[in-house]
């Protein structure tokens, strides 16, 4: 009889087990951030003391540390090689960019970054053989890539972050592409081939066929589609909002770009949403915002899935951040309640309907402010 009891707490407990690891988390936070870079190669003189040896790594990101905080996972878009000057970029480009790898790796995995986007106008800057080392020196740091290769096989593959939200297994693959431009082509040779190395190009249809080809095989799927796109200091161009139309026809659950230095417009097409663009997270240039005209303030995106009763609901909120160096001295931090305002009031006037309007609400958190939009 004993052995008989022992054997059933044994089993009992064994099934409990069983039930309990079936189940995941509640909830998973997902965090995206706009256009980063150490800014190595600005040079410029004479050198301040907040950008001097090691300050313009680590330290100048802590002020926005709190925002990556509790993220299952953390993607970037990484707008720098990882390599020193080589002297093999493309000629004639204007800022070629350049880091130093050490210290931008540890700087990016101390604050809790996972992966980076690479498909952007500056990841080719020091030719093939930087694009190389670059991610030779994220896979050594155990950091994902995606949008860039030594082939466009390579380069167009999505990232996939699988997770356990409650009793369901949700697959997030995110696709990466910067905008087609004639001279990154056939002047700087910045595009992938078939056997050539380099940038993955946004390219809707054969996005189309990428998508329809996963959800095929994978369950549930939730599309993101993080473009570099658009012109610097400027707000949507035609050219993005087509393109963003057609993300959508293609497939995206959710477009989240970056590209212009700036935040842009929030939009929904067809019941999903577009961010135009995220600005920069961190971005060590002098800038050029008040020269523009153009808002100096950027977006820190946090996207949470949370099972509620069985349904999986989706919740986005963005965390204006203050991105113009001559205001923060090379560290950017979350914006004050008055810049607060501005950036609402700019977000909602570039809003083209009041239906869209609707679907914004404000608040604010342990973290800051921020505007949050739920998703379908």
């Amino acid at each position: 009889m004993k052995n008989f009891i022992a054997l059933f707490a044994f089993l009992l407990g064994l099934a409990l087990l069983v039930a309990h690891t079936a189940y995941g988390p509640d909830s998973v936070t997902l965090v995206f951030a706009g256009d980063t870079a150490f800014g190595e190669n600005y040079r410029i003189r004479p050198e301040p003391e907040f950008l001097s040896g090691d300050s313009r790594y680590l330290p100048s990101m802590k002020a926005l540390i709190p925002l990556l905080s509790g993220a299952g996972q953390i993607l970037l878009n990484l707008e720098t090689p990882l390599t020193l000057p080589n002297g093999s970029g493309p000629d004639g480009k204007a800022y070629i960019h350049w880091s130093s790898p050490e210290k931008s790796i540890s700087a990016l995995k101390a604050s809790g970054v996972t992966a980076v986007g690479l498909a952007n106008n500056h990841t080719m800057d020091q030719g093939a053989r930087g694009l190389m080392k670059t991610l030779l020196n994220l896979e050594n740091a155990g950091l994902a890539w995606r949008g860039a290769g030594p082939s466009l096989e390579v380069a167009e593959t999505p990232l996939l972050w699988s997770f356990r939200i409650g009793k369901r297994t949700v697959t997030v693959a995110t696709f990466f592409g910067f905008q087609y431009r004639k001279s990154y082509d056939e002047k700087y040779d910045f595009y992938a081939g078939t056997e050539t190395a380099g940038v993955n190009p946004l390219d809707p249809e054969r996005l189309k066929t990428l998508i329809s080809e996963l959800r095929a095989k994978t369950r549930e799927v939730y599309v993101i589609i993080f473009p570099h796109w658009g012109n610097n200091y400027k707000w949507r161009t035609k050219k993005q909002s087509g393109l963003a139309r057609e993300l959508i026809e293609a497939g995206a659950d959710l477009v989240i770009g970056h590209g212009a230095h700036h935040l842009q417009q929030i939009e929904f097409y067809q019941g999903k949403c577009i961010l135009y663009g995220l600005g920069n997270f961190i971005f060590h240039s002098p800038g050029r915002f008040d020269r523009e005209l153009a808002p100096s303030y950027s977006l820190v995106a946090r996207l949470e899935m949370a099972d509620k009763k069985g349904l999986l609901k989706k919740t986005l909120r963005l965390y204006p951040i203050q991105s113009d160096n001559s205001v923060t001295g090379f560290r950017s931090r979350p914006v004050t309640q008055d810049e607060f305002t501005v950036v609402e009031n700019l977000l909602r006037n570039h809003i083209e309907s009041e239906d869209n309007l609707s679907r914004i609400i404000s608040g604010r958190d342990p973290l800051g402010h921020y505007l949050e939009i739920k998703l379908p």
